[in-house]
């Protein structure tokens, strides 16, 4: 996995991190999760927004942060389940995590609605979701120095997110 992701990495300006998330949501074909950490302001929901553009949702301009709905569904070819987990406190042990958190919010969890294969899933501060399936991609978007820059770096596991990572760099070829 690490060359694919390596080579989708990296130090980007705004107008490259849209490009690749654009690229990504032409990749993805229903069914992945994407987990998107960063701090305030590092551009988790502009890229949400441009992979929502790549993935053809209806309005990908009625992206944005989620943050006080918690959850919304852009309906497309491949619908955008976009997640936004900032108002939940960090899970402490003894707490609700996993899919807990999310059925206590009261989001319908059942798999074959959330993790559909007509669906991606993007959840924003994923951080606090301590149990995501393990096969997941996960991106970090952090500032760099340079105001003007980005730094993506992408792990992710088998399955379905190695397939996603070999067709996004395709995409970009």
């Amino acid at each position: 996995m690490g060359e694919y992701a390596d080579a989708l990495a990296g130090e980007l300006t705004l107008e490259q991190l849209t490009a690749r998330a654009r690229a990504l949501g032409r990749a993805l074909q229903g069914g992945e999760v994407l987990l998107l950490d960063g701090p305030m302001g590092a551009g988790k929901t502009t890229f949400t927004r441009a992979l929502a553009e790549g993935l053809g949702v209806d309005d990908p301009r009625q992206v944005r942060s989620p943050t006080f709905a918690l959850c919304v569904e852009h309906p497309g070819p491949v619908s955008l389940v976009h997640v936004d987990l900032f108002r939940l406190d960090a899970p402490r042990d003894g707490q609700l995590a996993g899919f807990a958190a999310f059925e206590a919010l009261g989001l319908d969890f059942e798999e074959d609605w959330f993790f559909g294969p007509d669906r991606v899933v993007v959840v924003e501060w994923a951080e606090r979701w301590r149990s995501p399936p393990a096969d997941h991609l996960a991106l970090r978007l952090d500032h760099h120095a340079d105001a003007a820059l980005r730094r993506l770096s992408i792990t992710g596991a088998a399955g379905r997110s190695l397939a996603a990572l070999k067709r996004w760099r395709l995409e970009l070829e």
